[in-house]
């Protein structure tokens, strides 16, 4: 059973330790990015594709089970770009996550979503300054460039 979003970011709360999330920026060849959206919320905000890091997981494990358990995609290379610490507030709670980020080539760009309760879509670079993707430092790095040679971000809290 998926959690919507409101349990599943009181569950992170609740732990009261950061989270560790692996994720990934995929181009395609016509100037888009591939993010996702939970489909039952569509007011939420966008995220890019990934997943919390597993006890036996490396970084790039991890990365291709998300791929492979959201989308008809199978990552054919991700090469490691940079860490963010993602400070957010969601609904009065304080959520701290340290993120790694992934350039990542897909075996395909027709995606189609396996989980139900999660759209992708592709993005146009035209959009994304318009678009509440998160965290915002990532979607400004991705719009300038700067998200091919920075090595660490800071998401300050909203």
């Amino acid at each position: 059973m998926a959690l919507n979003q409101d349990q599943f970011f009181r569950a992170i709360a609740s732990r009261q330790i950061p989270r560790i999330r692996i994720a990934g920026i995929v181009m395609s060849g016509d100037g888009a990015v591939l993010v996702q959206q939970p489909a039952d919320d569509p007011s939420s905000c966008l995220a890019f594709i990934g997943g919390e890091y597993e006890l036996g997981d490396t970084f790039e494990t991890r990365l291709k089970k998300e791929f492979e358990e959201e989308t008809n995609a199978r990552v054919l290379n991700a090469r490691y770009l940079f860490c963010v610490e993602n400070h957010f507030h969601y609904k009065g709670t304080v959520i701290q996550q340290a993120e790694h980020y992934f350039l990542v080539t897909l075996d395909r760009q027709d995606i189609v979503s396996r989980e139900p309760h999660l759209r992708q879509l592709w993005l146009p670079l035209s959009e994304l300054g318009r678009a509440d993707l998160r965290p915002f430092v990532v979607r400004d790095a991705v719009i300038s460039g700067s998200y091919l040679t920075e090595r660490h971000l800071v998401q300050v809290p909203d």
